[in-house]
């Protein structure tokens, strides 16, 4: 049996996460050779992170996986109190995820109404 196809939105965000993913590879690694955090907390806090994004990713249908991405990507500003330039970083997939967030529903609107003509 298929899937029903993902909306606009739920595509978008599932991009957004995977871009998080490999934000979130590289932030570990550059935080840890920063050294300004022990290196036991940046792999267990890497680890958690690397949990709660395939816990998104696995339920971003639903209003609970939508919520998840929205506290990781929160969570994300945390990179400035660490070093500007990875605070800095981490706006893409922040600025990514608002646009999933905001222009999903209006693609979503116009699928729907061009459906609806056909």
């Amino acid at each position: 049996m298929s899937e029903p196809r993902s909306s606009a939105t739920v595509s978008l965000m599932r991009i957004a996460l995977g871009i998080d993913l490999a934000v979130l590879f590289f932030g570990v690694l550059t935080i840890r050779g920063l050294g300004v955090i022990p290196e036991l907390w940046v792999w267990v806090g890497g680890a958690v992170a690397l949990v709660w994004l395939v816990l998104a990713l696995g339920t971003i249908r639903t209003a609970i996986g939508v919520w998840m991405g929205h506290l990781f990507h929160v969570s994300l500003l945390a990179g400035f109190a660490i070093d500007i330039a990875v605070g800095l970083s981490v706006l893409v997939p922040i600025g990514f995820w608002l646009f999933a967030v905001i222009r999903g529903p209006q693609l979503d609107k116009l699928a729907g109404e061009a459906s609806e003509d056909s």
